[in-house]
């Protein structure tokens, strides 16, 4: 039987006059959530709050019903009912208007994580050595380099590269992306906004989880350490998950 560590961080970084990032630690109902809120003044901040706490509510109401319906499915109800809710609210109150926000969201069902996400904050899976990532950035940029308009070097460095092409809260109906794999102990798996992969590489972050030992507590903190240590030049949030067979654990 697997059991899952986990931990979160969030952090305001060297630049920023404000937090717009969000994050969720669930562990009650198996969900972990990272979101990264844009708008004016504080609009940013409340939709990402909003896609937190909403996508949470959605599921805590599916487990007081006793007839969830299945994971993937249920994961998509979620991420869209609090889509519609931010974007109401945007319309609803002039201060909030345009709003919107990234949102990555995981929930575990036994030995399967089910993966919902809108935007360009990731998901890594961990397993054997290697980082993989298993969301796709829903950014301007990224459009361009699956069409073969410019090359990774050139994506890296473009101007547009913050620009999003898709997100919550910002267009009446949003596709979100869905996918489910396998979990296997010693998995780790990593939630985090882009304040974290906008200056720590890959390689960095793979040692950094590696070195951690299953302490994840103190790799958040690492992480977002190299991150401000990289410049601080935006909001970082890191979420991770590292799942171990409880029959070691005793041992």
């Amino acid at each position: 039987m697997l059991e899952t560590l986990y931990s979160g961080l969030s952090d305001l970084g060297k630049v920023r006059a404000s937090n717009e990032d969000s994050l969720g630690l669930f562990p009650d109902l198996h969900l972990f959530l990272v979101a990264d809120g844009m708008g004016g003044h504080a609009a940013g901040e409340v939709a990402s709050k909003m896609a937190v706490e909403m996508v949470k509510d959605f599921f805590s109401k599916d487990e007081e019903s006793g007839n969830p319906p299945p994971p993937i499915r249920r994961l998509e109800m979620a991420i869209k009912s609090a889509n519609h809710k931010i974007y109401e609210t945007g319309k609803q109150n002039p201060a909030l208007s345009g709003m919107g926000t990234t949102l990555v969201s995981v929930f575990l069902d036994q030995e399967t994580a089910y993966i919902g996400h809108v935007g360009d904050s990731r998901a890594y899976l961990i397993r054997q050595d290697e980082i993989n990532q298993i969301t796709n950035d829903h950014s301007l940029v990224n459009e361009y380099l699956k069409r073969g308009m410019m090359t990774s070097e050139e994506a890296e460095h473009h101007p547009l590269k913050h620009v999003l092409s898709r997100a919550l809260g910002t267009v009446p109906e949003v596709e979100v992306d869905l996918l489910s794999l396998p979990i296997k102990s010693g998995d780790i798996l990593l939630l985090c906004s882009d304040g974290l992969t906008n200056t720590v590489s890959q390689k960095t972050i793979l040692h950094t989880l590696l070195r951690s030992g299953g302490n994840v507590q103190e790799a958040c903190k690492q992480l977002v350490h190299q991150a401000n240590a990289h410049g601080g030049i935006d909001n970082i949030t890191v979420v991770i998950l590292q799942c171990i067979n409880t029959h070691q654990k005793a041992e």
